[in-house]
């Protein structure tokens, strides 16, 4: 049987691999989204 992870270390490598994942989303999708909230805004102001 494998030895355990200890539980500070789990929570630590879980959040790097979620902080990798969401900076590797970010890059791609990041600019369409902030283009489509900005126009959301525009609509919702009346301009």
């Amino acid at each position: 049987m494998l030895k355990k992870r200890s539980f500070p270390w789990n929570i630590i490598s879980y959040g790097f691999a979620l902080f990798v994942l969401l900076l590797i989303f970010s890059m791609y999708f990041a600019p369409d989204m902030m283009v489509a909230v900005t126009n959301q805004v525009w609509a919702l102001c009346g301009w």
